[in-house]
């Protein structure tokens, strides 16, 4: 009896890690990581979006608030607009394609949280 406890509570375990929701950081780099880098590389020529590391700084300079970030950050990548762009790297990366129909609400949401909180305190940590 007491091993059937036991192998029920490993595959309830490893049950509930299966359909547990990635974090932040992991969604990023699935998500995001194929255009934007967490810091500068050193080689920027083939640079496809800005770095979250300048995404960040951008985005404290321009919002007092981490909510106003999150709204933001929910808002531009469902409906990105010159406009509503923070960064001068527009310029040369131009606007965003929405990411309507490839990150849910959740995702997206997850993802918000982990840049304001913990992703640009780490980008500030890790080298290029």
């Amino acid at each position: 009896m007491r091993n059937f406890i036991l192998t029920l509570a490993l595959v309830a375990s490893y049950t509930s890690s299966l359909f547990a929701s990635p974090d932040g950081e992991a969604l990023f780099k699935n998500k995001c990581g194929t255009c934007h880098t967490l810091t500068r590389p050193s080689d920027t020529s083939n640079m496809l979006a800005p770095p979250l590391q300048g995404l960040m700084y951008h985005m404290s300079e321009s919002f007092s608030t981490k909510q106003e970030m999150i709204e933001h950050i929910n808002s531009f990548v469902m409906n990105p607009t010159k406009e509503k762009a923070i960064c001068r790297s527009v310029r040369r990366f131009g606007v965003m394609p929405s990411q309507k129909g490839l990150l849910t609400t959740e995702e997206l949401n997850t993802i918000a949280q982990w840049m304001t909180q913990t992703g640009a305190k780490n980008c500030e940590t890790k080298k290029p």
